[in-house]
């Protein structure tokens, strides 16, 4: 027989087998067995049984009921257990999944326009459907922010309206009467770099600062110009769009060869933090997102880059034709045979080595502090021992950057911090 009842607790044991008794057609001795017995819960009648027989015997108990009526009242007690087993195999199913599911469920309708509804009023844009979030990853980070569940999201999954749209979703069963819609998994994936990289990236701030366009509790009633946003709205756009030109134009000052990994490594550490902030703390997303980005600018700065010294040509330039080797042969026995001059110098060999500091200075050993950048410009020496009274990016007595010597014979140079904090080796 299908299960089609759904038992649950009551407030009390006895109102708890009383319905128990009414949803399954227990005679009123078999009740009283449960009434009178050590379960408290269903849960308790779920785990008291091992198997239908031991429900037989706990029928058997009542010498009243004997015949036909004793196993129709057995077969109703085991159609009871099987539903409370049933019903509490759901629930761990839902448990173990639904942080999952739930967090990629659509919000309502009526939620769903109620937040556009309040980033449109705030801002007054709108963009196209290339550029806009999907409903499901609106929904997603809706639910993170509300539920303080920050996730480093996946940018390469981020989906816009457009492929909401033009795309079709399979349900695919993650549990017992639970599922998820995935998409099709005949779409193939667009070719990975760094401007899809950035877009994907732009979509989702968009997304989150949509989600968080809500007011703030006990925001001040007028808001002037330069005032902090974010103390106005939980995720105000201007803070998102300041993360995503900082990271638009820090990842086009490095090679193209390494900029996608770059880009995508520093991204992922600043949103690690922000999730474990967000998570621990009661800020808003975006005072967290403000914060963490003044704590990790240095992070973004642009490496300083190795200058390689060029090898020197194989061949004189006037020569660009290789000779051959029995022109090479007949050269080096005319070398021989002519007497050495006395006052030629000897060539030029290039070691390899690098060239001495710009501005005249001296290599310094590896660790110390030096005094000027190699362009020159003077470093303060009070910011990088941490005692320089003034703010800013540099001083009287010179520049506010660091001037810790790294393993290359130059010095550090990233601003944000100095000598005696560097982590660069």
């Amino acid at each position: 027989m299908v299960v089609t009842v759904s038992p649950v607790d009551q407030g009390s044991k006895e109102e708890t087998f009383t319905t128990l008794a009414s949803d399954f057609g227990f005679d009123d001795k078999v009740k009283r067995l449960f009434l009178e017995g050590r379960m408290e819960t269903l849960e308790d009648f779920r785990f008291y049984f091992t198997d239908e027989k031991e429900i037989d015997i706990f029928v058997a108990a009542e010498k009243s009921l004997v015949g036909a009526e004793q196993k129709l009242q057995i077969a109703r007690v085991r159609r009871a257990w099987a539903a409370v087993r049933q019903s509490g195999l759901r629930k761990e199913n839902r448990n173990t999944v639904s942080s999952v599911a739930e967090l990629d469920d659509l919000l309502e309708e009526s939620t769903l326009r109620d937040v556009k509804v309040n980033f449109w009023k705030r801002y007054k844009a709108k963009y196209p459907v290339e550029v806009t979030p999907s409903d499901q990853l609106l929904s997603r980070c809706y639910r993170e922010m509300d539920k303080r569940l920050l996730t480093v999201y996946d940018v390469w999954k981020v989906k816009t309206l457009l492929h909401q749209v033009t795309s079709t979703k399979k349900r695919k069963q993650v549990g017992t009467d639970l599922y998820t819609f995935e998409d099709d998994a005949d779409a193939t994936p667009g070719t990975r770099g760094v401007e899809k990289y950035l877009a994907t990236l732009h979509t989702y701030l968009l997304a989150l600062s949509i989600a968080g366009s809500s007011k703030m509790e006990g925001a001040p009633t007028e808001e002037a110009f330069g005032n902090d946003a974010t103390k106005f709205v939980k995720v105000p756009w201007d803070v998102l769009q300041s993360y995503y030109f900082r990271a638009s134009r820090s990842a086009m000052l490095v090679p193209e060869v390494s900029r996608l990994q770059w880009l995508e490594e520093r991204d992922i550490a600043e949103r690690s933090v922000w999730v474990s902030q967000f998570r621990e703390g009661d800020e808003s997303l975006g005072q967290v997102v403000l914060s963490v980005m003044d704590k990790r600018g240095a992070h973004w700065d642009t490496p300083i880059q190795t200058m390689m010294t060029r090898a020197a040509p194989a061949f004189p330039p006037q020569h660009p034709a290789r000779p051959d080797a029995r022109a090479q042969q007949q050269g080096q026995q005319q070398r021989r045979q002519q007497p050495p001059r006395q006052n030629k110098q000897p060539p030029r060999q290039n070691t390899g080595a690098s060239q001495p500091p710009m501005g005249g200075g001296v290599k310094m050993p590896p660790g110390t502090s030096a005094t000027a950048l190699r362009d020159g410009k003077s470093l303060c020496p009070d910011f990088n021992r941490g005692a320089c009274a003034t703010k800013g990016a540099s001083c009287v007595k010179g520049l506010h950057k660091c001037s810790k010597v790294l393993r290359n014979g130059r010095p550090c140079g990233m601003s944000y911090h100095g000598a005696h904090n560097c982590r660069n080796p």
